[in-house]
């Protein structure tokens, strides 16, 4: 029987507790139940964007190490979690979610799965840590002794992309990828010209797929992963909205720098494509966007304001336009 193919979701600050953990997992490994990867396994010159969605797709067994910072690592909580959870829903993987630090699980996505240790009692508030991973390689050991959720039929089963169903499958695909490569060129290159660049290409083929997307605006919107919030940005460049202009003015001093411009810039575009009749919304849009900014606490925000003052003065000279009395000619 081939091993289960593993995956560690942890924070970097965490790789301490990983790497005990691998040690209490080492004899089912040696006895090829189990076959572990990590980040910190790319090699030098591999393509990690390729390495980790391969992996993230080939693997059907999710450690989850669960502590504050894995929590507020938007990569971990969400662009590794979301996957994981959304394969879970097909059948195709085990998650196994390890409290191994105090921390608000209780009001994580995942906090409905079995938590181990089994009490919720965090592992570094053992007496002994030694018998917290001895408790928790224990519950990996008899997940790995069943056999491995199957997924023949997925592979198996004939596309047809004719169907609507099935066409929503591939566009949710494909913006899941462009929101994981987003999250990982973000996180793993650091800040320059040629990551702006790089992120600015990814958000061009995200708004490429925006009629296809838009089925999807809703719930990219509500989701915890920045990526996906991306791309329910992206939707609205194309598909302006009076009902999620909330939406994009709370990310204009919430978001990352990147997702905060092409939020004002899609209350820009609103400003162009909304009917007159929504222009007191896109007013106190606007208005409240700026203040946001004005408050501080927000890095890198002139390119921001420049350009919600370009809105601001394109609604007003829109807004006068219409109330200009009309010139009658005899």
């Amino acid at each position: 029987m081939s091993p289960w193919q593993l995956f560690y979701s942890y924070s970097h600050k965490d790789s301490d507790l990983r790497e005990r953990l691998a040690t209490y997992l080492a004899p089912l490994k040696q006895q090829n139940k189990i076959e572990e990867w990590y980040d910190r396994r790319i090699e030098p010159g591999q393509n990690w964007e390729k390495e980790i969605t391969d992996r993230l797709d080939s693997a059907n067994l999710f450690i989850l190490l669960v502590t504050g910072d894995f929590l507020a690592s938007d990569y971990c909580f969400g662009v590794e979690v979301e996957r994981a959870l959304a394969r879970l829903k097909k059948g195709e993987v085990k998650i196994v979610p390890i409290l191994a630090k105090p921390c608000l699980w209780q009001e994580s996505r995942f906090s409905e799965l079995q938590m181990v240790p089994r009490d919720t009692k965090p592992m570094t508030s053992w007496t002994s840590l030694d018998e917290a991973f001895v408790n928790v390689a224990t519950e990996i050991r008899q997940i790995v002794s069943q056999p491995q959720p199957s997924t023949s039929q997925l592979i198996h089963r004939p596309v047809e992309a004719q169907t609507s169903e099935s066409s929503l499958k591939l566009v949710r695909g494909q913006i899941q990828c462009y929101a994981r490569l987003y999250e990982r060129t973000r996180q793993r290159m650091p800040p320059s010209n040629e990551r702006t660049s790089r992120m600015e290409q990814i958000f061009l083929q995200m708004r490429s797929l925006a009629t296809a997307s838009y089925p999807f605006l809703a719930e990219l919107a509500d989701s915890p992963s920045p990526g996906d919030r991306l791309v329910a940005v992206s939707i609205l460049h194309v598909f302006a909205t009076d009902q999620f202009l909330p939406f994009l003015v709370g990310l204009v001093a919430s978001e990352k720098p990147f997702v905060g411009y092409q939020a004002v810039a899609a209350l820009r575009f609103a400003v162009g494509a909304l009917d007159p009749r929504f222009d007191a919304q896109l007013t106190h849009a606007l208005t409240e966007a700026k203040a946001s900014l004005d408050g501080g606490g927000v890095r890198i925000t002139a390119d921001r304001q420049k350009l919600l003052e370009q809105a601001q003065l394109e609604l007003r000279a829109r807004m006068d336009a219409l109330s200009a009395p009309q010139q009658t000619f005899d």
